[in-house]
Parts: structure tokens; sequence; C-alpha cells
């Protein structure tokens, strides 16, 4: 298996190209913040998980959870109202991706959709990256 190293320094913040959040994954992203008073806005990052490599992990930030420490690495910014945080490692893999939120029978699900990854695992929670995608060093 190739191991990539994907220089973050490279990108340029101001052509990133962000995410996508359709309405729907707003307004229960909306209904998640106003459930505690505590709640500032979401965090979205990757993970290294499962069979197929990493999993998208979206996560509440708490004002209690915001210290100076975690500013540095964090870019944050508004997407309609609703204060969203990215590590700015996981910038690259999280660009383009578009969030929905989904109701099939009884399951309400946030969905994520990225047109770079290579494939599922079998359950679909997990998913490998093609790293073509990206600019990148070979370690």
């Amino acid at each position: 298996m190739k191991k990539y190293a994907i220089n973050i320094n490279a990108i340029n913040k101001t052509a990133w190209n962000g995410i996508v959040i359709t309405d729907n994954a707003i307004n229960q992203m909306i209904f998640l913040i106003n459930s505690s008073t505590n709640n500032k806005g979401i965090r979205l990052k990757i993970k290294k998980s499962g069979c197929a490599g990493f999993r998208y992990i979206m996560e509440l930030v708490k004002y209690s959870d915001c210290t100076q420490d975690n500013d540095a690495e964090e870019v944050t910014f508004f997407y309609k109202n609703i204060l969203i945080y990215i590590f700015s490692k996981d910038m690259p893999l999280l660009e383009g991706l578009k969030i929905d939120f989904i109701t099939k029978n009884v399951n309400k699900v946030f969905k994520f959709y990225n047109n770079k990854l290579e494939k599922f695992c079998g359950c679909g929670e997990s998913f490998s990256i093609n790293f073509n995608s990206y600019q990148h060093n070979k370690e």
C-alpha cells in the first residue's frame, strides 16, 4: 500500500473551494446546536478508521471546548449562520465535500458525498481516498 503525505503548506487557503451543506443538513445542524446553550458550532474532520481507511467525523463544538491552542490548528468560518471548525490538516480531504441530511424509512442520517473518494468498505462507514486528486509527496 502506497503512503502519501499531503502537503497542506502548498494549499492557498483563499483558493480553497470549501464544502456544500444542503438545506436539510443545515436545519438539522441548527437543531443540534440549539439543543444546548453550551453548543457553539460544528467540527468536521477525517479520522483513520475502518477497513477502507478513513471516516468522516462531525461533532458539536462546545464553548467550554474552545481554547487558544485549538485556534492555531483550526480554520473557523460561518456557513449560513453555522460556525464550522475544520483542522487545517483535513482541509484538502474535505474540499468539495457535500453534506446532506436524509430520511429513509425510520432512519435519519447525515450523508457525505465526495467525488474524490476511491472506494467504500462493505458497510459504507469508511472509505479510501484517491490521493492522485491532491498535491502530495510520496513518503
